[in-house]
């Protein structure tokens, strides 16, 4: 009973911790054009929803420490590596591969956006590592870990699996989710054909390097899922679990606040999009990689 008060305060300290940190990040950092598009009932909205998201946020990144089998700054580099590396990096390199987008941000936005997460990611890895109690090694704790041990042939064909994979996912849900949304296309300078495979026709005609940036970023997904399956100390359904939530929340969460850059329409599509199609994609990503241990693990 004590170990789980001190957790819950934990997650409360952290979820203060969390609010503050994101609005000095975003304070500093945001253009002075791109606050000025926020409307005042935007800005309402903003903030009676980040003690939402800071909550949200908060019980993800602190799911993560506490089912982790690491500790001390090992652990507190891994969370950094996940949190940073899904909230920011791979989120805010996406807009790069749309020009219709970038050309409407105002100049440093995406700098700005790169400095915020760098300030609020790394010392709420640190800070969430210490308040939580994680800092130094539990006596009963056991860090063996055999799991991606795998031969070098093993992991060529299920890193190219693992890349094919993501493709697939963002190109289907990307179109059924999201391109079918009315004014999402014209939003992006585009258009929709009207079938599936006639919208992979205009990405090979239009932006055939499209596929080449995607598969950048599947790496770096299939890097960050690496992180969470070498440091999650549950069986394979539970880890496949914990990809799924960090790919999706991390990414997603902060969708439930306005975006003076998106029409609310194409802004919703995004946030179905994303949790729908992170959530997937680290499921079976996970599966892909550790599936075959299903029998010699805890489930």
């Amino acid at each position: 009973m004590k170990r789980i008060l001190s957790i819950i305060l934990g997650v409360a300290m952290l979820t203060v911790i969390y609010a503050v940190l994101f609005m000095i990040g975003t304070s500093l950092t945001t253009p002075p054009e791109l606050a000025e598009k926020m409307s005042p009932e935007a800005g309402i909205q903003a903030a009676s929803m980040i003690p939402v998201v800071a909550i949200i946020m908060t019980v993800t990144i602190s799911y993560l420490a506490l089912r982790s089998r690491w500790h001390g700054l090992k652990l507190a580099a891994a969370i950094f590596v996940v949190f940073f590396g899904v909230y920011t990096f791979l989120a805010q390199i996406e807009p790069l591969a749309f020009p219709a987008v970038t050309e409407q941000m105002p100049p440093g936005t995406i700098p700005g956006f790169f400095l915020a997460g760098l300030m609020l990611t790394l010392p709420f890895s640190l800070l969430t590592v210490w308040i939580l109690g994680k800092a130094k090694k539990d006596s009963l704790a056991d860090e063996s870990n055999t799991r991606l041990q795998m031969s070098t042939s093993e992991w060529m064909w299920k890193l190219s699996a693992a890349v094919i994979l993501y493709e697939i996912v963002y190109f289907t849900f990307g179109y059924y989710v999201a391109w079918r949304t009315p004014g999402l296309p014209e939003f992006y300078g585009g258009t929709n054909p009207g079938t599936f495979f006639g919208q992979m026709a205009n990405v090979i005609r239009d932006t055939p390097w499209l596929f080449l940036f995607q598969l950048f970023r599947a790496l770096v997904w299939t890097g960050v899922g690496c992180v969470i399956i070498r440091m999650h100390k549950g069986g394979v359904f539970e880890t496949s679990f914990a990809v799924g939530l960090a790919f999706s929340i991390l990414m997603s969460a902060t969708m439930l606040l306005p975006n003076p850059l998106m029409p609310p329409n194409v802004y919703r599509a995004h946030a179905i999009e994303l949790v729908s199609s992170n959530f997937v994609f680290g499921i079976l990503f996970t599966a892909l990689l550790i599936g075959r241990t299903l029998n010699r693990e805890i489930i």
